[in-house]
């Protein structure tokens, strides 16, 4: 069953003077959907930027939109006239589909798609398979921009292959999911999903819990007051300030951290992990395949350490002393540890460490790093 408000429709076309002949037709539409539709909608989009911001009425606002380029200015108004908006109102299953049917629409233009006559390039949409195309003159440029309007503790999912999708002040649980497209938010709370098969991860000022993921993209979290949980393939994860306690997960890529205030976990296949005036870390575990491990900070608050690099050398830098007893197994690089009343035993390669009462357990393992601990 659908149910839908339309609440305004206005079509706007113009001519647009572009390097080569083109034209352009350009149309808006906007829905208001009931007030059930806060507890969850969902918006699938093929391709156009979408920001989402907070709403101050009940129920979603949603305003598309769409502009067709084409040689033809005829053309591109038929083009226009045949994307499709497909909307269900009903509860909490509430959904907005932009629709390009394939009978018109077999072949867009995207500059990423394959401008070589013996590639082709396809993206499965709704059921549909899109040809793609990185030749202006082969298709039409279709883009179809989104702003939805999320009330206050709402649930919304987003999914929006090609293009960037911004949040700004949204409050509630929101999931954005993209292909290649830059994802943000700033100054959300609540439940933060952001997942993106190659594109940028950004997040700043958020209260709540954060999930970042992108294939081969970077991670930036600044000033967040949350559970973050950053996951990518190849990418840089960076923290910036901050607190609560993070993860971070990359294939390939360095994890840094600096002025965040919270328990670390960090695990990169061959990245370093570096983090700098940390405190209030009780729980530290990091896991490096060939990156060097760096932590500088206040690390009183440790209970908790457990550090594994397979080639990498291992930095701790502490402004106060932890209470800490640790082993250290090194397989080729040497150990320093400089803090004034620690005691130090060495059995067989195996050295035993204990700072202060000696109350927090811990392992430093390095296949051929070095070790150097420094405290007050």
């Amino acid at each position: 069953m659908k149910n839908l408000i339309r609440v305004t429709a206005a079509l706007a076309l113009a001519a647009v003077h572009l390097p080569a002949v083109a034209a352009s037709a350009t149309v808006t539409r906007a829905w208001q959907f009931k007030p059930e539709s806060s507890a969850g909608l969902s918006v699938r989009n093929l391709i156009g930027d979408i920001r989402v911001e907070r709403g101050t009425e009940a129920g979603f606002h949603l305003t598309a939109r769409a502009t067709v380029e084409t040689g033809d200015q005829a053309e591109a108004e038929r083009l226009l006239a045949l994307i499709q908006y497909r909307s269900s109102d009903v509860g909490p299953g509430s959904r907005f589909d932009v629709v390009l049917p394939r009978e018109h629409f077999p072949k867009i233009y995207w500059a990423d798609g394959s401008s070589q006559w013996f590639s082709v390039s396809y993206v499965e949409y709704l059921g549909e398979r899109i040809r793609l195309t990185g030749d202006r003159d082969e298709a039409p440029n279709v883009k179809v921009e989104l702003v939805i309007l999320a009330p206050v503790g709402s649930r919304l999912d987003v999914n929006n292959i090609f293009g960037d999708a911004y949040a700004t002040n949204v409050s509630g649980e929101l999931r954005l999911d993209g292909g290649s497209g830059r994802l943000s938010s700033t100054g959300g709370k609540g439940r933060l999903e952001l997942d993106s098969g190659s594109g940028r991860v950004e997040v700043k000022g958020h209260k709540g819990a954060v999930g970042a993921d992108t294939g081969s993209g970077s991670v930036v979290i600044a000033d967040c007051e949350c559970e973050i949980l950053a996951d990518t393939g190849s990418g840089s994860v960076e923290i910036r300030g901050g607190t609560g306690q993070m993860s971070a997960d990359t294939g390939s890529g360095r994890v840094t951290v600096a002025g965040f205030s919270g328990s670390i976990e960090a695990d990169t296949g061959s990245g370093a992990v570096h983090a700098r005036a940390v405190s209030n870390v009780r729980e530290l575990d990091v896991d490096t395949g060939s990156g060097s491990v760096t932590i500088e900070g206040d690390l009183s608050a440790l209970e908790q350490l457990n550090i594994d690099t397979g080639s990498g050398s291992v930095t701790l830098k502490t402004s106060a002393q932890p209470s800490m007893s640790f082993r250290i197994d090194t397989g080729s690089g040497g150990v320093d540890v400089d803090a004034p009343g620690a005691t130090l035993r060495e059995d067989d390669g195996t050295w035993s460490v204990r700072l202060g009462g000696g109350a927090g357990r811990g392992v430093i393992d390095t296949g051929s790093g070095s070790v150097d601990i420094s405290a007050p």
